[in-house]
């Protein structure tokens, strides 16, 4: 796998439509929204503490401390880190630094709720990213996951198919081998006493113009997007409670 690529997007993080971070920003929006609905729906009350696990460049860490939540994102890249704190807002609680998904230096029952969106599949061992998780979270608090089945469908949209609506997509950035079955994730949380509440697939939104549009230019439309579906078979999301 390639995670080295993240130290140099600077603002491709945050504009730009011909590198894959480009579907990354576009499938934030389904992300995040799913994470603001499940807080409310299981009364999470700002300012409740989240930590973002592999936060990248802030994209949900930032909103979520807009609206009021205490917030703090890690990241492996120091590039990624460097790139949120200096689009960080204002008079938030907000706070950014590196880290390690496998030995989170946070105290034990200190958050609320931890988000592992979009790094499982960039992890030779994510049950240990979901062990330390669980670790930090408070009794009843959430661990949300995003991340893609290990399916001839993932394989032909996460790793060959970005090709097709952008120019510049790293190598090795989706590696197939490293996808990962519901059945396993759920397992994964299990083992650390956690009980899945949801799944949901995520899958962009193919015949729309938006999407027919980038696969012509091979330039991310501004209006590509993502919604959900009930097939898990190609990226998915969900959610644990920690009893």
């Amino acid at each position: 796998m390639n995670n080295s690529f993240y130290e140099d997007l600077g603002a491709l993080w945050f504009a730009g439509d011909r590198h894959a971070i480009a579907l990354l920003r576009a499938e934030t929006t389904a992300r995040l929204n799913y994470v603001r609905e499940l807080l409310s729906k299981e009364n999470v009350q700002k300012p409740a503490r989240i930590l973002d696990v592999g936060c990248g460049g802030g994209l949900v860490a930032a909103p979520l401390a807009v609206a009021g939540f205490d917030v703090k994102g890690i990241d492996h890249s120091g590039g990624a880190v460097a790139a949120a704190r200096e689009h960080a807002p204002g008079e938030v609680s907000l706070t950014y630094s590196t880290g390690d998904a496998y030995v989170l230096d946070e105290p034990g029952e200190s958050f609320d709720a931890v988000l592992l969106l979009d790094i499982l599949e960039h992890l030779e061992e994510p049950a240990r990213a979901i062990q330390q998780a669980a670790r930090v979270l408070k009794p009843g608090g959430l661990l949300v996951f995003h991340t893609f089945n290990r399916t001839w469908l993932a394989w032909l949209l996460a790793v060959h198919g970005m090709k097709l609506v952008v120019r510049d997509v790293p190598r090795d950035l989706h590696v197939h081998r490293l996808f990962i079955r519901p059945v396993e994730i759920e397992r994964m949380g299990a083992n650390e006493g956690l009980f899945l509440r949801d799944m949901r697939g995520i899958r962009p939104r193919i015949f729309h113009k938006s999407f027919i549009s980038s696969v012509l230019r091979r330039r991310l439309h501004p209006d590509f997007s993502f919604v959900f579906c009930h097939s898990l078979a190609a990226g998915y999301l969900g959610y644990f409670s920690k009893a």
